[in-house]
């Protein structure tokens, strides 16, 4: 991302910052390459002063390689709890009907056709809102009395504790940080499974004209 492109989402989240302030969490798909270019802008001293965490959603993160999965995956970040980090995504999928509604619309018409969407679905949203946050919060108090059990079982199962999951974590890192090439006898199976491929393709190719000199007759 260029400096000139990165003015629109540091507007986006100077507001945000306002708006929210304190100890507040923002999911990018690109989150992990724009946090450098955010602490290094003007905003810099705002987003350490506030604790602003920077994160990629659940969705946008397979796409990213397993070290900035590590360290920019929400299921490795202390607070997201089951939030997926791709809101925009539910309110794009809502939309999607719009484009074949609207297709041959004139300006006016799209333009109204689209405000009266999100203006209906935003009143969905806040009516249902209650009991949003009721499912959401007896989802989470349900996920933490069962997904507890269940790591308890575990952890003595395997003579584990917390501080282990925290040191695999960073082992992984570690690992991950300092991988240059892969390991000798891994090499080795990928050549041989290389060349075991060029032999069957080697042993298919006489059949091949065998196959064509006899369609041919």
């Amino acid at each position: 991302m260029n400096e000139f492109r990165a003015k629109y989402p540091l507007a986006v989240l100077e507001h945000l910052l306002a708006v929210y302030g304190w100890n507040g969490a923002v999911f990018y798909d690109i989150g992990c390459a724009f946090n450098m270019i955010a602490r290094n802008s003007a905003l810099g001293p705002m987003i350490h002063a506030l604790n602003l965490c920077l994160m990629v959603g659940a969705f946008h993160s397979h796409a990213h390689n397993c070290k900035c999965q590590l360290d920019w995956h929400l299921l490795y970040v202390h607070g997201t709890s089951h939030t997926e980090g791709e809101g925009c995504e539910h309110i794009f999928l809502a939309s999607n009907m719009l484009a074949q509604n609207t297709r041959h619309s004139s300006k006016f018409h799209r333009q109204q056709a689209i405000k009266q969407h999100f203006a209906f679905w935003n009143a969905d949203k806040y009516a249902a809102l209650g009991n949003f946050l009721w499912n959401h919060y007896s989802s989470a108090r349900s996920a933490i009395h069962t997904l507890t059990a269940k790591l308890d079982i575990l952890k003595l199962q395997f003579q584990l504790t917390d501080a282990d999951f925290e040191r695999f974590h960073e082992q992984e890192c570690s690992y991950l940080t300092n991988f240059k090439a892969l390991p000798v006898q891994d090499q080795v199976l990928i050549k041989y499974i290389h060349a075991l491929d060029e032999l069957v393709d080697k042993k298919q190719v006489p059949c091949f004209y065998y196959l064509h000199h006899l369609t041919s007759f």
